[in-house]
């Protein structure tokens, strides 16, 4: 279980540096009030919004949750995956090419996505993307996307605690 060593809302200033930030890297508008930090056992940063985590700082890399993904408060470019990928993808495997149904968006390697379900279209997980679209759609076999957050992982579950 994670836990958070401490806990404290930003300052006006640190929520505009945080809003560049994650408007630079990840093309998004945080809100701008009641934004607070809380840092992890491991000196991970997540950043919370009425009491959701919103945004998760993991070894320098700033990326949304699950959270705010579902809520529509953020978006990012989607891969779908087929049903049978599902149950690995939320236990935090990796996204490998011929689990793959479509790309919606442009992806480039490095770039962050949100991995949804064929059947419903819902998140699952948040992964960095190892290849561009064109790589993904051409298939194949190998690792596609490297899984950063998944539904059920500890930060999942700081929101249900909250």
């Amino acid at each position: 279980m994670l836990k958070l060593k401490r806990r404290h809302f930003l300052k006006r200033s640190e929520v505009k540096k945080l809003s560049e930030e994650a408007h630079q890297f990840l093309g998004v508008v945080i809100p701008s009030e009641d934004i607070e930090v809380a840092f992890t056992q491991d000196d991970d940063e997540v950043y919370f919004h009425h009491g959701q985590p919103l945004l998760i700082r993991r070894g320098g890399k700033l990326f949304p949750s699950l959270k705010s993904l579902l809520a529509g408060s953020l978006t990012l470019p989607k891969v779908v995956v087929d049903m049978g990928a599902v149950p690995h993808v939320t236990n935090g495997a990796d996204v490998m090419l011929p689990g793959i149904r479509a790309v919606d968006g442009a992806v480039k390697a490095g770039s962050l996505v949100v991995v949804v379900d064929e059947k419903h279209g819902k998140p699952l997980a948040v992964g960095e993307s190892l290849l561009d679209t064109e790589a993904i759609k051409s298939g194949g076999k190998g690792k596609a996307i490297k899984n950063l957050h998944w539904i059920g992982d500890d930060y999942w579950l700081l929101g249900k605690a909250e």
